[in-house]
């Protein structure tokens, strides 16, 4: 599996993290769902609605900070870049003494 992340690009794997925060989203979803139409649930409603509930809230959290990471990854190489095109290199060209 990290084989499998390392050769992917980083909005790759964010989209990959998104993917997966969605599925959190959705499952905590239906547990919230299952919770509120069954009667007689055999830990309680409030365990079902807090599971649920917590699913939900760390999903969207995921969401939240890997749109900011890679916010943050694209300034920091469009940093990167500026920094380089400043600080050109040049060569000082060889005399040849024949």
């Amino acid at each position: 599996m990290l084989d499998f992340l390392k050769n992917k690009k980083e909005s790759e794997k964010v989209l990959i993290g998104i993917g997966i925060c969605t599925l959190i989203i959705v499952f905590g979803y239906t547990v919230l769902y299952y919770a509120s139409s069954k009667e007689d649930l055999f830990l309680g409603h409030t365990f079902f609605i807090l599971i649920g509930t917590t699913l939900v809230a760390v999903g969207g959290l995921g969401i939240v900070l890997l749109l900011k990471y890679l916010y943050d990854y694209r300034r920091r190489q469009k940093r990167k870049e500026l920094k380089r095109k400043k600080h050109k290199i040049t060569f000082l060209k060889k005399e040849n003494k024949q």
